[in-house]
């Protein structure tokens, strides 16, 4: 995502005035004192993945069918596989084939219409975030059967969460450094860069005061990224995204994120230890670039969990090594039907006839 990076700090204490529909029946979000609505129970079963990627761990479901605080994908889709566990990243081997892959290159790199003969834009990162690569972004009409693979993978009917696609391309040497995909809420101290502050991501004002992209409509946020790689980088060579800080976010009262989740407070780990940016409870989760392989993460709760921003899914999109680049598309959704995004981020027009 293109994080934006809010100038102007806000830190405020407010109170809290919900609307009549948090009443009974409804639950609490583990750091909030206001109810919220209690997601649905999916009964889907897990399912043996098929055509798996020999390279990453296979991983049952079970663990992330019980879990409430997150998007519920399509388990059944055909190569499915949980690679990691706390946060979930799901990969599907071959999820594009050879030819949309090539296509969306070419659209990238040598579409004709309204857009110019210079497609590729500059994108943002803003702030302490480095982003050095260049893209594109789509309208919907261009690229029609890709987001209706998306939408059906991440389990998301309403394309209006789906925002517009993009297409990165990174050559030798290009990065995004370490980021989020989620939203903070606006002035949160994550606009000063990597601070110390009790609440790094604002979450605490997220139910009266939303974020920026979701158009400021309280708990939303965007919850999920799916990213497909293009083409193929030889292992070893870069071009690799990768998760440096698991273990990072705790929740509440020190307990597992994923069982009790919390805003983020960068002041002190729970157990006493000085906050360190560079921590990793684990070694690094690193993803190689695969022709057609798509990447799932979420980068949120759900709204009726708080919309809380997940400090452990920080990752960065390494650069490629000399003589490497690595072309990617990528999907965010919003918790809501209705966003803003800044301007890298949306289209300027038809990129080319191709209709994908």
């Amino acid at each position: 995502m293109d994080f934006r990076w809010f100038s102007a700090p806000l830190l405020v204490t407010v109170a809290v005035v919900l609307p009549d529909f948090f009443a009974d029946g409804f639950s609490y979000a583990p750091w909030m004192s206001v109810p919220i609505p209690v997601a649905p129970t999916i009964t889907t079963s897990a399912t043996t993945s098929v055509a798996i990627n020999p390279r990453y761990p296979d991983l049952p479901l079970d663990k992330y069918l019980a879990n409430p605080f997150f998007q519920k994908i399509n388990t059944e889709y055909p190569g499915l596989q949980l690679i990691h566990e706390d946060p979930f990243v799901f990969v599907v081997n071959n999820f594009l084939a050879d030819d949309e892959c090539d296509r969306l290159i070419q659209k990238a790199m040598t579409g004709t219409a309204s857009v110019g003969t210079n497609k590729l834009r500059p994108q943002i990162g803003g702030g302490a975030v480095v982003r050095t690569s260049n893209g594109v972004v789509c309208e919907n009409e261009e690229v029609p059967t890709i987001r209706q693979k998306i939408s059906d993978l991440a389990n998301v009917p309403d394309d209006r969460q789906l925002q517009h696609l993009k297409i990165s391309r990174y050559i030798e040497g290009e990065q995004f450094s370490k980021h989020t995909d989620a939203w903070p809420t606006e002035g949160a101290p994550i606009s000063m860069g990597w601070v110390n502050a009790e609440d790094f991501f604002g979450d605490t004002r997220r139910p009266v005061q939303g974020c920026w992209s979701s158009m400021n409509q309280p708990l939303h946020n965007n919850f999920m990224t799916c990213l497909v790689y293009l083409n193929d980088v030889p292992f070893g060579r870069g071009g690799c995204t990768t998760f440096p800080n698991i273990g990072l976010h705790t929740g509440k009262d020190g307990k597992n994120f994923y069982e009790a989740p919390a805003p983020m407070d960068s002041r002190v780990r729970y157990d006493g230890s000085q906050w360190d940016w560079e921590f990793g409870g684990e070694q690094p989760l690193t993803i190689h670039p695969q022709k057609g392989m798509a990447l799932l993460h979420f980068g949120s709760t759900l709204p009726e969990h708080g919309g809380i921003c997940d400090g452990n899914t920080f990752h960065r999109a390494d650069p490629p090594d000399p003589g490497q680049e690595k072309f990617v598309t990528q999907q965010f959704f919003a918790s809501c039907p209705y966003w803003d995004l800044p301007e890298d981020s949306m289209p300027i027009g038809r990129i080319s006839n191709d209709t994908i």
